[in-house]
C-alpha cells in the first residue's frame, strides 16, 4: 500500500519524498508542485492497519501576540469558532501545547484504514486534511493580517 500512495500522489504532481530520520516504517512528505500546504502522510507501525495523514500548522509569533492581546472572551470566542469549524470538515485536530490559553500548533489530521483503501478514498482524506489546514492559515490570516516577509534595509 505504500507504494500505491506514492504512486497516487506522484500522478497528481505532488512531490512525495521521505521525511528524514522518522521513526515510523512510513512517513513521507507531501508538497504540491507550485508550493503551498506541506503534508504528512505516516504509517506509525510495521504491520499498522492504518495510515495517519496529517498537518501541522505553526502559528506565527505576531499571532500568538495579537491572540494573547485578545480579551479573554473574544480570543475563546475566535478558537471555539475554529474547533467547530474543523469538527464540521470530519478532521481530528490538537492545539498545542495542550492546554494553553493560545496554540503555537494546529495539528489536522485524518486517518485512514489501509484494507480496501481506493484512491479517491485516500485523496478525499488528503484533501480534507489539507483543506482544514488551509482553513486555519485563511481563519488567522482575516483575523490578524498576513505577516510581510522582511524588508531589505535600503541606505541612501
Amino acid at each position: 500500500m505504500d507504494n500505491k500512495i506514492r504512486e497516487w500522489l506522484q500522478s497528481l504532481g505532488y512531490s512525495v519524498r521521505d521525511q528524514p530520520q522518522a521513526k515510523e516504517p512510513f512517513n513521507v512528505v507531501v508538497s504540491p508542485p507550485q508550493g503551498g500546504p506541506v503534508l504528512n502522510v505516516i504509517r506509525p507501525t510495521q504491520d499498522g492497519k492504518f495510515y495517519i495523514i496529517t498537518m501541522g500548522i505553526g502559528i506565527h509569533p505576531m499571532h500568538q501576540n495579537a491572540l494573547r492581546d485578545m480579551k479573554e472572551k473574544e480570543r475563546r470566542e475566535f478558537l471555539s469558532e475554529l474547533k467547530y469549524d474543523l469538527l464540521k470538515m470530519g478532521v481530528d485536530f490538537a492545539f498545542l501545547p495542550v492546554n494553553q490559553e493560545t496554540p503555537q500548533i494546529v495539528q489536522v489530521s485524518r486517518l485512514v484504514l489501509s484494507e480496501s483503501l481506493t484512491p479517491n478514498e485516500f485523496m478525499n482524506s488528503f484533501f480534507a486534511v489539507r483543506n482544514a489546514g488551509l482553513l486555519v492559515i485563511f481563519k488567522i490570516s482575516d483575523k490578524f493580517g498576513n505577516v510581510a516577509p522582511p524588508q531589505p534595509s535600503r541606505y541612501i
